[in-house]
C-alpha cells in the first residue's frame, strides 16, 4: 500500500490497497450474512446460512468462543 525506500522515497500501491480493501469488505459481508440468518431451529441446533448460499449447521452456538465462527487458530476449523 504505502511503502518506503531510500532510492524511491514513498510509493503508494493502488493494486495493493485495492486488494486489502476488497478482503475487509469480504470479511464484514460474509460476517453479515452468518449473523442475519443464523436462528435456532425446535430441536436446538443452530442454523445459518454461508455467504455463498449454503446451509451450515452446530450444536453449539456458532459466534460464542469456541464455536464455528472462532477463528482463534487452534486448528478446530474454524473460519
Amino acid at each position: 500500500m504505502l511503502s518506503y525506500t531510500a532510492e524511491t522515497g514513498w510509493v503508494f500501491d493502488p493494486y495493493m490497497c485495492a486488494l486489502v480493501v476488497a478482503v475487509v469488505v469480504f470479511h464484514i459481508y460474509r460476517g453479515r450474512v452468518r449473523r442475519r440468518s443464523l436462528h435456532r431451529e425446535a430441536d436446538g441446533t443452530y442454523v445459518w446460512i454461508e455467504w455463498h448460499g449454503g446451509e451450515r449447521r452446530s450444536e453449539t452456538d456458532p459466534a460464542a468462543p469456541g464455536g464455528a465462527w472462532d477463528s482463534d487458530g487452534d486448528g478446530d476449523g474454524g473460519d
